[in-house]
Formats: structure tokens, sequence, C-alpha cells
């Protein structure tokens, strides 16, 4: 295997140590790399040796190399740090085209076909086969951005952007590498832990999407790996901005246990736009609620028995504070999350605990982080003018499901009935053995997420941990995901989506009053 970067000292060379610590040095596997402008004489770049080092993948000292024609004939497969570098290698070595693909390419192809696609045999066979079953699958799984093959360059930039670069390189590694080795065998050397950036007293932009959702699936089923070890990350990576309820009046009364001094039901709001947003500009919620694709309220109850999580539509018809009624989506743009958070109040009469934003490309990478999800597909799915998945039951990528959630760009009630669905399949995943019982896969899923968490800093350390120490043995089987009921009525300036009031009032009571489990079983 023959890794190509442009200098060879930074994600060429990243990929061929962290390729060899994962596969090991016995078996039958060569990695090398090489530069299409080598820096000669050049080591490893030293944020790149720091973030080896940091995963225990230790550089060897060697210098940049230059790529040649020798090189590329003695490679069984050449990975390329990006499209550029792709072409120069064909360019070289012609006869190379079949056998050479950018390495997030490669990753994505070996996610999509899985390990099961590939025959039983040691790891050179299996990864033999999977190159030669890779060619046919460079369309069907293209990216619908070209750029999206890339790793990014983080020459000449920060910090930040070697983090980056790095985080790429690591996870289509291990996308390639969880295909040919799925488990480990006795003597096998340990995978190296996944690169978790240092926490930051605040990154600045915030990209506030439909993944916020994602945040709490990961609260209530992540006692596969220990509540603890999950807080940590928690703890350390989830932004907070300032408490939307501190200035509130006339809220919702709190729920009251039967017994003084009895558990709390939590219910968090979360909120999701496609756009950028900054936690620490006020300004910028309007921007971002304008792009905003669903809303949805996530509720733990007091027994710790059950969440449940009710997908609203962000065109759904609600009183605006300090203006005429308007959407749950002008509440936002309006109020920031203390507008959002005084709308839903309103419309519901239910009290919220907290409010949680996530990361739009959340979405993709939970779902590759699973292998990708099962989901029903009306139609044809067609992305950059392909057909990439037919009409049925279908696996789709993270980036697939993406497309398939979004829809139309009218539909808002649509895609959040899609979302309800897309959440259910995330759930049946989670429950599948090769992941619930994975604690590197929830580890994997976990970093996705909190690096794309922002709560409201009332949601401290002790709140997470209580919360996360009860729901611990809570299992898919146990969260509910429904859409809000509702239908149109006539508005001055057209159709209004509103909620359908008898329904809806049901559903409301027993969310109040922490009966939703029983009102879902007929109780």
């Amino acid at each position: 295997m023959l890794v190509v970067g442009s200098a060879n000292v930074s994600r060429s060379r990243a990929a061929e140590r962290l390729m060899r610590a994962r596969v090991g040095q016995d078996e039958g596997i060569e990695v090398s790399s090489a530069g299409t402008r080598a820096a000669l004489g050049e080591p490893v770049v030293e944020p790149f040796d720091e973030l080896l080092t940091a995963v225990g993948a230790y550089t060897d000292g060697r210098s940049a190399r230059q790529l040649s024609t020798e090189t590329v004939h003695s490679a069984d497969l050449v990975l390329t740090a990006t499209r550029e570098e792709r072409a120069a290698v064909v360019r070289l070595v012609p006869a190379a085209v079949g056998r050479t693909f950018t390495l997030r390419e490669f990753a994505r192809v070996a996610a999509s076909l899985g390990p099961s696609s590939l025959p039983e045999g040691d790891l050179a066979a299996r990864l033999s086969a999977l190159v030669r079953a890779a060619p046919p699958l460079r369309g069907p799984t293209a990216p619908t951005v070209a750029a999206d093959d890339d790793v990014l360059d983080p020459s000449g930039m920060g910090p930040a952007a070697f983090e980056r670069s790095f985080v790429q390189v690591q996870a289509a590694v291990d996308s390639i590498v969880r295909t040919v080795r799925p488990t480990l065998a006795d003597g096998d050397p340990p995978l190296p832990e996944p690169y978790a950036p240092p926490a930051r007293r605040s990154r600045g932009l915030r990209n506030v999407a439909l993944l916020a959702l994602a945040s709490l699936v990961g609260l209530v089923v992540v006692g596969t790996v220990g509540a603890f070890v999950a807080i940590g990350l928690l703890d350390d990576r989830v932004e907070r901005f300032p408490d939307p309820f501190a200035n509130l009046s006339s809220r919702p009364a709190p729920f009251v246990p039967t017994t003084p001094g009895g558990a709390l039901p939590v219910t968090i709001l979360v909120l999701g736009s496609t756009d950028d947003v900054r936690t620490d500009d006020p300004d910028a919620w309007a921007t971002a609620a304008a792009q905003t694709d669903v809303v949805m309220l996530a509720h733990v109850s007091a027994d710790r028995s059950h969440a449940h999580v009710i997908a609203m539509p962000p065109d759904l018809w609600v009183e605006v504070p300090g203006e005429v009624p308007g959407t749950l989506r002008a509440a936002f743009a309006e109020g920031g999350p203390p507008g959002a958070v005084q709308a839903v109040e309103r419309l519901t009469n239910v009290r919220l605990d907290h409010v949680a934003l996530a990361d739009s490309e959340t979405f993709a990478r939970v779902t590759q982080s699973l292998g990708g999800v099962t989901l029903p597909l009306e139609s044809n799915l067609v992305i950059g003018g392909r057909v990439v998945a037919t009409a049925g039951e279908r696996r789709l990528t993270g980036e697939q499901a993406l497309v398939w959630v979004r829809g139309a760009v009218d539909d808002d009630l649509g895609r959040a009935q899609r979302s309800a669905v897309w959440l259910l399949a995330i759930l049946d995943r989670m429950g599948d053995g090769d992941v619930r019982h994975n604690p590197l896969t929830w580890l994997r899923l976990l970093g996705v997420i909190t690096a794309s968490v922002a709560v409201d800093e009332g949601f401290d350390r002790s709140e997470m941990v209580g919360l996360l120490a009860s729901v611990r043995t809570l299992g898919p089987g146990e969260v509910d995901v429904l859409p809000v009921p509702t239908v149109l009525a006539a508005g001055e300036t057209g159709a209004l989506l509103v909620p359908d009031a008898a329904p809806f009032s049901t559903l409301m009571d027993s969310l109040r009053t922490d009966t939703l489990g029983a009102h879902l079983d007929g109780g």
C-alpha cells in the first residue's frame, strides 16, 4: 500500500503511520508513503508528529521521499491525500488508474461494502478483495461535493486546521481497517484511541442543526461505554451558551413528583439549522433560524424507564414573544434560544429544562460511524444527477441519509417526519450487537456528537452525570420517536401549519404529566 501526498511530511505520513499501527507488522501488508513534490530530507511536521504521538502511532524518523514510477508499480493499492495527487499518480503510471483512490474515497467505498462483503481470509487477502471490488463503486458512492474526497491541506494554517486534517485522515483509515479487519484476533495490536481535540474556551463558529436530537440519543444509550467515561468527553468538549431561562416569566408550572423529593423528568428543547452561527453572538440567531431544519422535544421520564423525542416542524404556527403570531422558526430568529423556549412553552404548556444545539455535519457523521442505517425510500434517491439508491428499504451512508431527510426545500412537514424515521433507524442500528457491545464504536460516536453539541450553561457536569448514571441501562427499545400531529388551517396570507387540537392536547398533557409512556402503550 502506497500513500501519496504533496510534500510527504503531513497527511500522507499520518495515514501511513496510522495504517501501520492498525494493521500491525506481521499481516503481509507493507505500507509506505511518498510525495508528488516531496520536501526531501524533511521529517513529519511538528503538529502532525504531536497528533500521531497522542494516539500512539509514533513516527519513525524517516524523511520525505519523492514519488516515482517504481513506487507506483510496486503498490497494489495507492491512496492519495487529494484528487490532485490522484491525478498525478495516474499521469505518471496510467495503468494504475484502477487501483488509485483518494484516501477518503476508498474509505467511503469500503464502508459501503462492509466487512461481510469480503471473503474469509487473512488481512492481506481481504484487502486485495476490497481493492478488486472498489472501482465500480466510485460513482455510486461519490459525494455530493467533489471536494469531500480530499483531505484538508493544513499547510500555513493554525492548530485547528491540523487537527481537522488529522481527524479526516484518522476517520478514513479507521473506516478501511474496520472493513478489512472487523475484529481483533489474539496477538493483534490494539487500535490506537481516536484523537479528541483538546477543549477550547470557545470555537466561535458553530453550525446548529438537525443532529441536536442525536446528542440526547447519545445521552440515553451510552451506558455501553460507562457513564463516567462518556461524561468526561461531554464535559470537556460540549460548548455552552448563556442561560435562556434567566429572564423568562409566566412559565408553565414545574413538575411535582408524587413523592416529596422524588425524581423529576427532564425535557430538552433541541434546535437545528444548516447555517453557521456564533454561540456568543445573539445577533447571529436570526441567520441560523432562517435555516432551521427541525425543532424537537426530548423527554426522559422521571423513573428513567423511557425517553421520548417529539418532532415539531419549524413552520408550526405559534405565538412569537413580542411579535404577532408566527412560526417556531420566527420565534428562534426574533429571540434566540430564549424566544424559542418561550414560544414552545406557550404552545405546549410543558416546562422545558434545557436547550441543545448541534452541528449540521453531525448527521452524516453519526450515521457513518454506525456503518450506515436502513431507511425506507419511496422513490429513487438521486444525488448529483445519479441514482445512488433505488426505492425500497435501503442501507444509506451518512451523506445519502442527509440528502433524503432534507428532501424538498419547502417540505418542512415531510422533513420532520423523515427526521423521526431517521432517528428510529439510528436507534435500531444502535441496538445491533456489533454496535451495542462495541465500546470503540460508542467512543467514536460520542466523539462525533460531543464535538458538535452546544447546551445551555445550566446543564452542568453534575446534572449530566446524574442523568447519565440514571439512564445508562436504557436501550433503543425504550426510546419512542413521534411527530407532532398537525393540520392545515386558513390564514390571512394562506394556509398555516397548526397543531391538530385534540390529539396535540392529549399528547402534551401526557408529556406534561410524565405519563406519555403509558399513553403510547394504551394505558
